[in-house]
């Protein structure tokens, strides 16, 4: 009796092992963002969760284009910020130095690694471990295109006023249209369209300097959740923005800066009734960050 119960408390040790050890494997060290932008993320043990004192050791980067418009070389900025005193022989900016190519259903989107550090090491010797974050912020120019169709006139057998017009209409980015639809009151038609943060950063005109952003510069900042726009599709239409006390509330020639929201275009219709392509054009910068855990052991 004794050896059956020795034997069962074998079995439950090893059960709890591999509970422990399902448990450790599923963990994610490495902090990502993989967006329909800009995916980018700490390269694994570069740098590793725990530095000892005395230990130099990589700080690198992957950077991928996984959207549908194409970053320009040295279009994209990244900061890395928190390492202060902490770490030593570390840059703390970089642009990309390659075009991003934009991901397409057969081509694989550009990607970079960018070197932060081939050696960095701890800067202050300590008594106890200390533990810090160090945050990568990216900063990049994007376009967001939505091509779809209108019915301009009253519901027929030619075209249809009703339901929403956006189904898989947009090119892969950030900044997205997510809804448009159409109504007709009088002899006005209107087309409502939502433009909409996707993303997990923010938005901001494509004027924005990124290196003023970075320091809180509070008019660069007054940029934020806007984009530029364009609307193209056949003569006739004006847009406006839907908050009125908004300075850029009125887009003049379907062309100007919008906030991210509510945009109504207005055409007056004559009875006619006939299908007609759209094309909305969203211009912008991005950012957005990601967060690296470090705990410095002491020597």
């Amino acid at each position: 009796m004794k050896q059956v119960f020795n034997v069962f408390i074998i079995l439950l040790l090893v059960v709890a092992l591999i509970f422990v050890s399902g448990q450790t494997g599923c963990e994610q060290e490495e902090q990502e963002i993989d967006s329909s932008g800009l995916a980018m993320n700490f390269v694994a043990d570069a740098p590793p969760s725990e530095i000892n004192y005395g230990q130099s050791f990589p700080i690198y980067v992957d950077i991928k284009n996984n959207g549908g418009y194409d970053i320009e070389v040295a279009r994209a900025e990244f900061y890395l910020t928190g390492v202060g005193e902490n770490l030593a022989n570390v840059e703390t900016f970089l642009t990309n130095s390659v075009k991003l190519t934009k991901k397409t259903v057969a081509v694989e989107g550009g990607s970079e690694r960018l070197k932060f550090a081939d050696a960095a090491n701890p800067n202050v010797e300590l008594q106890n471990p200390y533990s810090f974050s160090m945050q990568l912020d990216s900063c990049y120019d994007y376009t967001t295109i939505t091509e779809t169709s209108i019915c301009v006139g009253e519901t027929t057998s030619v075209c249809s006023i009703e339901g929403d017009k956006i189904s898989d209409s947009n090119t892969a980015g950030p900044i997205q249209v997510t809804s448009l639809t159409e109504k007709i009151e009088g002899n006005k038609l209107y087309i409502d369209f939502i433009i909409s943060n996707s993303g997990t950063g923010k938005v901001y005109l494509p004027t924005a300097d990124c290196n003023k952003l970075q320091e809180d510069d509070l008019n660069e900042k007054q940029k934020e959740n806007m984009v530029e726009l364009v609307v193209r599709t056949e003569a006739g239409f004006t847009c406006s923005i839907q908050q009125s006390s908004d300075p850029y509330a009125t887009i003049n020639t379907l062309e100007g800066a919008a906030r991210v929201g509510k945009v109504t275009c207005i055409k007056t219709i004559d009875g006619e009734t006939h299908s007609s392509a759209i094309e909305i054009i969203l211009t912008y910068k991005y950012r957005e960050n990601i967060v690296k855990e470090l705990t410095i052991l002491p020597a």
